[in-house]
């Protein structure tokens, strides 16, 4: 069985999802390497190893990651680039590692999940395995003693809510044949190195793809050094899903 740790990226009215799929057997491996790497954002920039690793903040500088303010003074564009793609390298040493991205012309991100899982439904089912997916979402309040009983069950009920057409799409595949198990586990990110390590390939896979279509966002000026980080992970790829990494989904592929 796989464990399936997933995150959204994109902009504007196209949307792309990024899933790391790690078999149970290498999910400690896939820890170890991930660990000792933001061991090394520690030593090498201050970066604390529980602080969240968000692409967008650390990548682009909107983000005071670092321990002290010198630190964060002095961790610039070009170190904060080194930094992504470090744990990058770190996903990379778990051979057992593989990466889906699924993208389309679409604002409405439950729409690319639906594809994104029926790729990973066809996959499982060519590789005689299954999937649980871990998808970064709202999944309930932190404290419930400190946010208040009826607060908290507020929020329960808006995690579920919100869940709904994940849930769909789940629930949608044929039950005696289906290949991706459960509803999808709704994860916060700030809680999982995981869904952190899939925002960091998902933000690279973004601007790979930006680089190969500009046409879809004219405005964006695509950053070569995400492209060249997403591409380390070429043998990790799905095989037989997406061209050069990305599976592009066009009006005549939505399921």
């Amino acid at each position: 069985m796989y464990f399936c740790y997933v995150d959204d990226s994109g902009a504007d009215q196209t949307r792309t999802l990024t899933g790391l799929l790690v078999p149970e057997e290498g999910w400690s491996d896939l820890l170890h390497h991930w660990l000792e790497g933001r061991r090394k954002l520690d030593e090498t920039w201050g970066v604390p190893k529980n602080t969240e690793l968000h692409a967008v903040h650390l990548v682009k500088g909107r983000g005071r990651p670092c321990a002290t303010e010198e630190q964060n003074d002095s961790f610039g564009r070009q170190a904060r680039i080194a930094a992504h793609d470090l744990m990058i390298r770190h996903v990379t040493k778990c051979e057992s590692v593989r990466v889906l991205t699924v993208a389309g012309a679409t604002a409405q991100i439950a729409k690319v999940y639906h594809s994104f899982v029926n790729h990973l439904e066809a996959w499982a089912a060519e590789q005689d395995t299954r999937v649980m997916i871990m998808f970064d979402g709202q999944s309930g309040p932190d404290d419930v003693e400190e946010t208040g009983q009826e607060k908290a069950q507020e929020a329960w009920k808006q995690a579920i809510r919100g869940a709904k057409p994940y849930r769909d799409a789940h629930r949608g595949l044929p039950l005696a044949s289906r290949r991706v198990l459960e509803d999808p586990i709704m994860q916060d990110s700030r809680y999982s190195q995981f869904i952190q390590a899939a925002d960091l390939v998902g933000y690279a896979a973004f601007h790979h793809l930006a680089l190969e279509r500009p046409q879809v966002w004219p405005k964006l000026q695509p950053m070569g050094p995400m492209s060249k980080a997403y591409k380390r992970l070429s043998q990790h790829w799905l095989p037989g899903h997406g061209t050069d990494g990305v599976v592009w989904l066009d009006d005549e592929t939505w399921h």
